[in-house]
């Protein structure tokens, strides 16, 4: 779940509904800076369906007790999220056993980042690395081809799959019009890591409440996006607990315009 606080209540994306933004992203992504044999359909997938091992657990949000706020992938104990991930992975790879593998190097190279931030988590995220890189290498015997072209293929989806992972999450973790400087994350911008980055990190500002404008457009047009999310009152959340505030709620839309700065 992705969470942010207002006066008087809670707004919760859920994490797949961020995914289907990040799909939609990578929809539109310059076909000419695809490397040579890439298939869009595989990478659209991938990206769509990173995060659908949360579905189950975002169906259900929890209440953290000690910060008083919903649990959201900031916090959220890393033993279960490894059990819902790995089953996530799967379902894509039933799908598309490329697609499944770019999920798993993607989660492999975030936790990679994570080491060393909490170090009562270091253990569980080495021991995850460890068991997903096995994987992996097993993965990548199946699909088969030249080892090398297919190492640089996944390099470069994973970090566009990277890129629109970011881009989703700057459109959901904070409301609308937020300045730049005031994100946890993304304050000095977008990480870039893809073939045609021109630098480390890419701009990114909110021109207006209904549209984000990048430093560095990677995409073949401007284009909209529709992100469905949830507001959880407060005083529903005391009175019903969080689940049941969270199952009251109604389903609402925000539309966003991707565009380059001018």
């Amino acid at each position: 779940m992705i969470v942010y606080e207002r006066e008087h209540d809670f707004v919760l994306t859920a994490q797949h509904e961020h995914g289907i933004v990040a799909g939609d992203m990578a929809a539109h992504w310059r076909t000419e800076w695809l490397p040579q044999g890439s298939h869009r359909e595989d990478l659209m997938l991938a990206a769509k369906e990173h995060d659908r091992g949360w579905i189950e657990l975002d169906a259900a949000p929890l209440w953290n007790d000690y910060s008083q706020i919903p649990y959201s992938f900031r916090d959220f104990p890393l033993r279960p999220r490894f059990v819902f991930y790995r089953k996530g992975i799967e379902e894509v790879r039933q799908q598309n056993p490329y697609a499944g593998l770019l999920c798993s190097l993607m989660y492999t190279e975030l936790f990679q980042k994570t080491l060393g931030a909490s170090p009562e988590d270091d253990d569980d995220i080495r021991q995850y690395l460890l068991e997903e890189q096995k994987q992996q290498e097993y993965w990548k015997q199946e699909l088969g081809g030249d080892a090398a072209e297919l190492e640089q293929r996944l390099k470069n989806d994973v970090e566009i799959m990277l890129f629109c992972d970011q881009l989703s999450l700057f459109l959901c973790m904070e409301e609308p019009g937020t300045p730049t400087a005031r994100y946890d994350f993304f304050a000095e911008g977008l990480g870039c890591g893809f073939d045609t980055c021109p630098s480390a990190n890419i701009q990114i500002e909110w021109a207006t409440s209904e549209k984000v404008a990048l430093s560095f457009f990677p995409f073949d047009e401007e284009f909209e996006v529709t992100m469905s999310y949830k507001v959880v009152p407060k005083a529903s959340i005391r009175k019903f607990g969080m689940l049941q505030a969270y199952r009251r709620a109604n389903w609402k839309k925000r539309s966003i315009w991707i565009t380059g700065l001018s």
